[in-house]
């Protein structure tokens, strides 16, 4: 007898409806996963048709309804949605000070699995588009009603870094919210967690606060509210034309605009808003050291987590802004000396030509010999006029050491590794550092003397490379070389200037060298060289289901992992890594904070973890010795 697959639609929907309560969460999704793999081989009928020509719900829906035959993953998150909007009252609802907000109940996907809370594309400022593009973020005005927070919003207007795609839409800003534990009004808990604020890297350029590499489950599974977020980037988020018009920087303003939203509406999730922690990666983690020195920042978090970046690293402000502006236009096709004009055309131009000319600009060769051009970054945070919205008018390394919080910052071992993506799109990298081997050296040394800045180019390329040429052959070299310049060296400096100031929070220091199965960037984009490559400590923190579904339990990366999701958390709630504990702790050591710059405490986690002191210690020696020596020769020129 031939089965009607419509019925098993509405059987399963009614199932769920009517038992969520009776079935373990791990049992419904195994139901509505198996019915959507029986829905792919299911013919469609009459009765499909005439079903799906009675739902009046929405347009929308009857497409999705349409669409479930088509791919089981796809259907299985569709019949979930049909549930939502077939239940009355289904799913947690939040008041927050903007308006009623519906989420979800889910459980993470990990061993323990933990019960959780989601709430998804939560809007945090209006859309940017039309006037509002290049614009400071403009606040929301309160809703009536209950608005769906199931589904994440769209992301910004983006190169898709795997695909090499068009990605986004301008009305991007979100934010989505995962919390353990939500307040009882009838009771008057409310659980107080501690709260992190993610803000994703990408060089300024891609990606953003989804759950398709920054999945929740670790984070809140060990007991703090997760928020991750959306901001404008590119030239739509720091495009600078050096003026009031547009100061730039647009989307760290966005990026403070959702920490205020945080502020004030995290405790109606369950969190403590005087207990926020706010963390990123590379160019997230540039923009949380960037909060920690702007007055537009002040008082909205409480602890820093910096992973692979900070505001003195040589990648993490942009220069001649306005150039990068005027030259973005002559690749649209706009030529013109009016600034006036310019912003005319920029404004009108839709965002995916924008993202386009942007990706063109940065895979041009050859422009500049500088360290941002070899690895193609060219619209960052920038230094703005002042004025009643600026985000950074004072150069960061004048503004250190910022807001007295606790702070936590480390890089990995061969950050280098990154470069293999640049490789991929522009072999002749490798030949263009051989003969112009001067385009590494730090901006600090770079004189107006050209001999005096080929002598430190000299220097350098004789301690990593001795007589060896930059080829594929001695990539190693190149790869601790761009290690120590864009990572490593900014992460000291930024101590070391810390220390000679009154700052009186901690600092902890780590280095990640486990080159597991979890290392998240290489993973991506096929990348099989040996070694901890920038990106890859995310793999640990948070859950990539395309990784972490293979791994036994007992496998050392899932150990590394709690590990280093307790430490993270233990800070967020303490400012401490491994505080003192009134339990049985899978922390079995004590990461010491730096306490001088003499000899630097840290944290080496590679496999296992060991407190050590100075790392890199002879490379380190080496580029204290340039600095040294050709700083200030540098500046006197």
């Amino acid at each position: 007898m031939r089965v009607r697959w419509w019925r098993a639609v509405v059987v399963c929907a009614c199932a769920l409806v009517l038992r969520s309560d009776a079935l373990p969460p791990a049992a419904l999704g195994d139901v509505v996963v198996n019915a959507a793999n029986s829905l792919n081989s299911m013919k469609v009928t009459g009765a499909w048709r005439r079903l799906s020509s009675t739902v009046s719900e929405s347009v929308g829906l009857k497409h999705a309804l349409r669409r479930l035959q088509a791919v089981p993953a796809r259907a299985a998150r569709l019949v979930h949605a049909l549930v939502d909007r077939m239940r009355v009252g289904g799913g947690p609802i939040v008041n927050t000070r903007l308006g009623a907000l519906r989420g979800r109940r889910l459980v993470t996907r990990t061993v323990s699995q933990t019960p959780y809370y989601s709430f998804k594309g939560i809007r945090y400022a209006q859309s940017p588009r039309g006037r509002l593009r290049f614009k400071p973020p403009a606040p929301l005005e309160p809703w009536s009603g209950v608005r769906d927070a199931l589904e994440e919003g769209a992301v910004c207007p983006h190169r898709f870094m795997l695909f090499d795609t068009y990605k986004g839409d301008e009305d991007c800003l979100f934010l989505n919210v995962y919390t353990s534990a939500l307040p009882d009004k009838l009771t008057g808990y409310n659980p107080k967690l501690a709260v992190m604020v993610w803000i994703h890297g990408g060089a300024f350029a891609v990606g953003s606060g989804n759950a398709f590499l920054y999945g929740p489950d670790h984070l809140v599974g060990a007991g703090v509210v997760l928020v991750t977020l959306n901001y404008r980037l590119g030239a739509l988020g720091f495009l600078s034309l050096e003026n009031e018009e547009v100061p730039g920087n647009m989307g760290l303003k966005d990026q403070v605009m959702a920490l205020k939203w945080v502020r004030d509406n995290i405790e109606f999730f369950g969190g403590d808003p005087e207990k926020v922690t706010i963390f990123g990666e590379s160019a997230g983690a540039v923009s949380v050291h960037l909060h920690m020195l702007s007055p537009a920042s002040q008082g909205l978090f409480h602890r820093v987590i910096a992973q692979s970046g900070l505001a003195l690293s040589p990648w993490a402000l942009g220069k001649n802004p306005r150039d990068k502006a005027f030259e973005l236009g002559r690749e649209l096709g706009i030529e013109t000396n009016s600034t006036a004009e310019l912003l005319g055309y920029l404004r009108a131009t839709p965002s995916e030509l924008l993202v386009k000319a942007g990706a063109r600009i940065a895979g041009a060769p050859g422009k500049t010999a500088d360290l941002q051009s070899t690895v193609a970054l060219p619209f960052l945070p920038v230094l703005e006029p002042e004025g009643p919205d600026a985000f950074l008018t004072t150069n960061p390394k004048e503004s250190l050491p910022g807001a007295d919080v606790p702070l936590l910052t480390g890089y990995n071992a061969q950050e280098g590794i990154i470069l293999f993506r640049r490789l991929q799109r522009y072999p002749k990298l490798l030949s263009e550092l051989e003969h112009e081997f001067r385009r590494v050296v730090p901006p600090e040394l770079i004189s107006s003397d050209e001999k005096l800045t080929n002598k430190v180019a000299d220097h350098i390329k004789a301690f990593y490379f001795q007589q060896r040429p930059v080829d594929t052959r001695n990539i190693n070299s190149l790869i601790d070389l761009f290690t120590d310049v864009m990572f490593l060296r900014p992460v000291l400096q930024t101590i070391r200037l810390q220390a000679a100031t009154n700052r009186t929070s901690p600092t902890y220091l780590y280095r990640f060298a486990f080159d597991g199965a979890l290392g998240l960037f290489k993973r991506m984009l096929g990348i099989s060289h040996p070694g901890a490559c920038h990106g890859d400590e995310m793999g640990y923190l948070f859950y990539f289901s395309r990784l972490n579904y293979r791994l036994d339990d007992e496998s050392t990366e899932l150990a590394v992992s709690r590990k280093m999701v307790q430490m993270w958390t233990n800070f967020a709630k303490t400012g401490n890594p491994t505080p003192p504990m009134n339990y049985e702790s899978i922390l079995d050591f004590k990461w010491l904070p730096v306490n001088g710059t003499e000899h630097m405490n840290y944290l080496n986690i590679n496999g296992n973890f060991t407190l050590l002191t100075d790392p890199e210690a002879k490379r380190v020696r080496f580029w204290d010795w340039l600095y040294d020596n050709y700083a200030n020769k540098s500046m006197q020129v």
